[in-house]
C-alpha cells in the first residue's frame, strides 16, 4: 500500500511539471492569436476589440505553476446572430460562407453559458497530463495553420464586418478556455498540496511502521530466547519426571509381586473354606427339606385352625344375634309391664272415684279382676326376670366359652411357634389373627360388663337370690 501511494505521488509530480511547461505554450497561444487570426490585405482591424482581448488574455495568462489543462472534446458553435442560421454566415453582399471553411479547428469554442456545458470532472487524471498538453499544443498549431490557409483562400470574398465578428468570437473563446485552464491549474495545485500532505503522512506512517517492525523483531528475538529457555526447562523437567516414573514403576512392580503372593495364599485358604461351606450347604439342604415337610404339616394345621376360627366367629355372630333378640324381647316385656302398671293405677283411681257408687257385686268382680291382673303382672314379672337371668347367664357362658377357647387356641399357636422356628411368615399371620381375636374378646368383655352395670343400675332385683316358694 505504501509503494502504491508513493507511485501515485510520483505520477502527480510529473503531471505538475507538464502543466508548468504548458503554461508558456498557453501564453504564446494567447499572445499570438491576433497574428494567426489577422485579416487579409484590405480588411479592417478592430483595434478596440484586439486591445481588450489582448489585455484580458494577458491578465488571465498569469497562472500559477500548479495549473494544468484538460481537453473537453469538440463542440460546434451556434451563435444567435441575425446573419447566421444553421452554421452558415451570410455576408452583406448576399454570398454565404461556411464557418468550417477557415474557422473550424480542434479547439472549438464552447458556449458562454456555463449551464449548457457538459458535466466535467475537474482535476481528472483518467488520461496522462503530458498527453493532454501535447494534444492541446498540436491542436493549436493545426488550428493556426488551417485558419491562416482558410483566411488566405477566402480573403477575396470576405468583408471587414465578417472579419471583426470572427476575431471577437475567437478572442472570447480563447478567454473562456484560459479561464477554464486557470481553474484546472488551481485545482491541480490543490491536488499537489494534498498529494504532498499525503506523501508526508505516508512517509511518517512508513517511519512509524519501520520502527514498529524493528520493535516487533526485537520482541520476536526476546520471545525466541524465552521459548528456548522454556524448552530447556521443559526438557529438564521431563527428564526428571521420566526418572521418577521409572522409580515408581519399579516400586509398583515389587508391590504387585508381594500382593500376588498374598493373593495366592488367600486363594488356597478360600478353596478350603469353599469345601467346608459346600459340606455345610449339603447339611443345610437336607435341613431345609425337613423344614419344608414340617412347614407343609404346619400349614395343614393352620388351615384347620382357620376353619375352626371361622366356626367360632360364626357361632359368636349367632350368639350376638340371639342376645340382640333377647334384648328386644326384654324391652317388649318391660313395655307391657309398664302398660299393665299404668292400667292398674288407672283402675285403682277409677275405683277410688266411684267409691260408694259401686255395688258389692261389682266391687267383688273388680277385686277379683284386680287380683287376677296382679297375678298376671307377677307372672309376667317373673317371666321377665327369668328371661333376663337366662339372657345374662347365656351371655356369660358364651363369653367364658369364647375366652377359654381362644386361650387354648393361643396356647396351641404358641406351641406351634415353638415347634416351628422356620415358618416365621406363617406365624406372623397367625399372631395377627390371634391379636384380632383377642381384641374381639376384649370388646365382648366390655359389652358384658356394660350389661351387668345396666342390670345393677336399673333392675337390681334380677340379681337377687329369691327364697324358694313354700
Amino acid at each position: 500500500m505504501v509503494c502504491t501511494e508513493l507511485s501515485m505521488l510520483a505520477g502527480y509530480h510529473d503531471v505538475f511539471k507538464l502543466a508548468f511547461s504548458s503554461r508558456y505554450l498557453l501564453d504564446f497561444v494567447s499572445r499570438g492569436t491576433d497574428r494567426m487570426m489577422a485579416p487579409s490585405v484590405g480588411q479592417r482591424a478592430p483595434p478596440t476589440i484586439d486591445d481588450q482581448s489582448n489585455g484580458q488574455v494577458n491578465g488571465e495568462a498569469s497562472v500559477s505553476d500548479g495549473e494544468s489543462y484538460e481537453s473537453y472534446g469538440q463542440m460546434d458553435i451556434y451563435n444567435s446572430s441575425p446573419n447566421q442560421s444553421d452554421g452558415v454566415i451570410r455576408a452583406p453582399n448576399g454570398s454565404t460562407l461556411r464557418r468550417n471553411t477557415w474557422l473550424r479547428s480542434s479547439l472549438k469554442r464552447s458556449s458562454n453559458n456555463h449551464e449548457n456545458l457538459p458535466n466535467r470532472r475537474w482535476g481528472s487524471f483518467r488520461q496522462t497530463s503530458g498527453k493532454r498538453v501535447g494534444n492541446a499544443v498540436s491542436s493549436l498549431n493545426r488550428s493556426s495553420s488551417f485558419n491562416s490557409s482558410g483566411r488566405s483562400s477566402a480573403c477575396d470574398t470576405a468583408d471587414d464586418v465578417y472579419s471583426d465578428v470572427s476575431l471577437e468570437e475567437e478572442v472570447l473563446d480563447l478567454n473562456h478556455k484560459v479561464q477554464m485552464l486557470q481553474e484546472q491549474m488551481s485545482m491541480l495545485a490543490d491536488n499537489q498540496t494534498n498529494g504532498d500532505e499525503r506523501y508526508t503522512r505516508v512517509k511518517q506512517d512508513n517511519a512509524t511502521l519501520q520502527a514498529r517492525v524493528l520493535m516487533l523483531e526485537e520482541q520476536i528475538r526476546e520471545v525466541e530466547l524465552r521459548a528456548q529457555e522454556k524448552l530447556r526447562d521443559e526438557e529438564r523437567w521431563h527428564r526428571e519426571m521420566v526418572s521418577r516414573m521409572e522409580s515408581e514403576k519399579q516400586l509398583q512392580l515389587e508391590n504387585c509381586a508381594i500382593r500376588l503372593q498374598s493373593i495366592e495364599l488367600e486363594n488356597c485358604s478360600l478353596r478350603e473354606e469353599a469345601n467346608r461351606y459346600r459340606t455345610q450347604a449339603e447339611k443345610l439342604r437336607s435341613e431345609v427339606l425337613r423344614l419344608e415337610e414340617e412347614q407343609s404339616r404346619y400349614e395343614a394345621n393352620l388351615a384347620a385352625l382357620k376353619e375352626e376360627l371361622e366356626l367360632v366367629i360364626e357361632r359368636e355372630r349367632e350368639n350376638n344375634q340371639t342376645t340382640r333378640l333377647n334384648q328386644q324381647f326384654a324391652e317388649e316385656l318391660n313395655q307391657e309391664l309398664e302398660c299393665l302398671r299404668l292400667e292398674h293405677k288407672k283402675t285403682l283411681e277409677e275405683l277410688e272415684l266411684r267409691g260408694s257408687g259401686v255395688s258389692p257385686t261389682t266391687h267383688e268382680q273388680l277385686r277379683s279382676k284386680f287380683s287376677q291382673l296382679r297375678e298376671d303382672n307377677r307372672r309376667l314379672q317373673e317371666a321377665h326376670d327369668e328371661m333376663q337371668a337366662l339372657l345374662l347367664t347365656k351371655s356369660v357362658e358364651e363369653g367364658r366359652s369364647l375366652l377359654t377357647g381362644h386361650q387354648s387356641l393361643a396356647a396351641e399357636l404358641e406351641a406351634l411357634s415353638q415347634d416351628e422356628p422356620a415358618a416365621e411368615s406363617k406365624e406372623s399371620e397367625v399372631r395377627i389373627m390371634l391379636k384380632e381375636q383377642q381384641e374381639v374378646n376384649a370388646q365382648l368383655r366390655r359389652y358384658i360388663d356394660g350389661i351387668l352395670l345396666n342390670i345393677v343400675d336399673n333392675y337390681p332385683q334380677l340379681l337377687e337370690v329369691k327364697p324358694a316358694l313354700p
